[in-house]
């Protein structure tokens, strides 16, 4: 007959405790996800369409509107952010106008730079800039410009009223400023090497 006194078999409860507080294994390491295709994704955004313009024209017409203008010290924020913000406008006035808004909030033609645009270095960058500026406008939940659908640019920091034809006599009130950046085109509307962009809205 077995004593009850006797250590049972196994392991101590002394033995048994220190187990327990002793250092564990770390867990195995979660496997590494695949890389995601940056390629495949920015071109599924791409396509997306707002209203009557893909995200890649939005990305196009800021090209077009903004290739000569440049980063600059002495402005309030840097010429990428400055690019969303029209990107944005753009946006916005392709949701409230469709296929009027060429005649009511018209921009620069959605076209892809020529052979000799490419050419320059200046402009593959503003061309990357502006197209990764649309596809953030379009995926951003906020809008930093409150609904902005207009946008010109302007050789002074001028905070009146944007009237246009079309336009309601007291026009639309600026929404942001960014600037002043540089700007190299000087046969436009804006006669100065300094140029502040501005959007408008309701």
């Amino acid at each position: 007959m077995p004593n009850p006194q006797s250590k049972s078999p196994g392991m101590s409860w002394q033995e048994r405790v220190l187990d327990r507080i002793k250092p564990q294994p770390a867990p195995p390491h979660a496997p590494t996800p695949p890389p995601v295709d940056r390629t495949n994704w920015e071109h599924s955004v791409d396509v997306h369409k707002v209203e009557t313009l893909t995200v890649h024209d939005v990305g196009l017409i800021v090209f077009q509107e903004m290739k000569s203008h440049a980063d600059s010290d002495r402005a309030n924020e840097s010429l990428s952010s400055a690019r969303e913000k029209v990107a944005h406008a753009v946006i916005n006035a392709d949701n409230k106008y469709g296929r009027k808004r060429e005649r009511l909030a018209g921009t620069a033609p959605a076209v892809e730079p020529t052979a000799r645009e490419w050419q320059n270095p200046h402009n593959r960058a503003a061309y990357d800039s502006s197209i990764e500026a649309a596809r953030n406008a379009y995926l951003r939940l906020d809008d930093p410009t409150h609904g902005a659908t207009h946008f010109r640019f302007r050789p002074t920091p001028d905070r009146s009223n944007f009237t246009f034809q079309g336009g309601t006599r007291e026009g639309l009130p600026l929404k942001t400023q960014s600037g002043p950046f540089v700007n190299s085109f000087l046969k436009g509307d804006v006669h100065s090497r300094q140029v502040w962009v501005d959007t408008y809205g309701p």
